[in-house]
Order: C-alpha cells, then sequence, then structure tokens
C-alpha cells in the first residue's frame, strides 16, 4: 500500500466547513469525477474517470469522512481515502489516500500516482474552502 497525505490550515471554522462537506461536496470539488448515479441516502455514488467507471462508498465521521474505492476503483488494485476537519485555534483539514495497483509495475505505478493523488486531494480540499466561503458570503445580507 502507498499512501498519501496532504493537509491544510484553512480560515473557515471548522463548524462551517464540517456544514458544507458531504459526499457528493467531495467528489465535486476533486473536479475529476463525472458522478452518473447515487444510491438513495447519498453514500454510495457510480462515477466516472477518464472512462473508467467506478463505484464510491462513503461513511460519515464525526470530523469528515471516509470512502472506498470498490473493488479498488478503475486502475486500483484497492484504493481508500479519508477527509478529516478539526477545529480549535485554526482549522486542519486532513486528506489521506491509501492505494495499491496490481500489476508487476506496481512499484513505478505507485510513484506516478502519488502525483495524481496529491493534487486531486489538493485541489478538493481547496475547492471545498472556496465553496465554504461562496456560501458564507451568499448568507450575508447585501446592502441595496
Amino acid at each position: 500500500m502507498h499512501e498519501v497525505e496532504v493537509s491544510s490550515v484553512v480560515l473557515p471554522a471548522a463548524r462551517e466547513l464540517l456544514e458544507q462537506l458531504s459526499p457528493r461536496a467531495i467528489l465535486e470539488s476533486a473536479e475529476i469525477y463525472e458522478i452518473h448515479e447515487t444510491n438513495a441516502d447519498g453514500t454510495e455514488f457510480t462515477v466516472s474517470v477518464e472512462g473508467n467507471e467506478m463505484t464510491i462508498a462513503f461513511t460519515e465521521l464525526e470530523d469528515g469522512y471516509e470512502y472506498t474505492f470498490v473493488d479498488g476503483g478503475g486502475t486500483f488494485e484497492e484504493r481508500y481515502s479519508r477527509l478529516t476537519v478539526e477545529g480549535g485555534a485554526e482549522t486542519r483539514v486532513t486528506a489521506v489516500t491509501r492505494y495499491s495497483f496490481d500489476s508487476r509495475w506496481s512499484f513505478v505505478l505507485n510513484r506516478l500516482g502519488a502525483g495524481t493523488v496529491t493534487t486531486e486531494l489538493e485541489t478538493t480540499i481547496y475547492n471545498l474552502v472556496q465553496r465554504t466561503y461562496a456560501d458564507e458570503s451568499d448568507a450575508e445580507p447585501h446592502d441595496a
């Protein structure tokens, strides 16, 4: 298993960020998934990335979500991610992905995949923060 972790200190309060956090928000914020179907309770999504269709199952945590790519999710043998928000003096968002490839080229693929997964996690965190800012500004009263 290979692991990638991205952590950022962000300005929105943890409570505000957690209010915006959902499985759909995570997938949309990554900017790489095309969402095709969602189950009734919104915890399982059928998505595609560059023509590879996969299922992603989410579990809500007290401080975020964990999600598993069912049957490895396309090119991966296994893939598991967790996105959490910690409050306190500052808000920290941490995204961790563990993955492996089922290939004789796994060593090379793990190294190449690390850059792609890091970019995906950074993009997800950035866009989740931007969504929170957008929702906060929409909620503020506007001068007439």
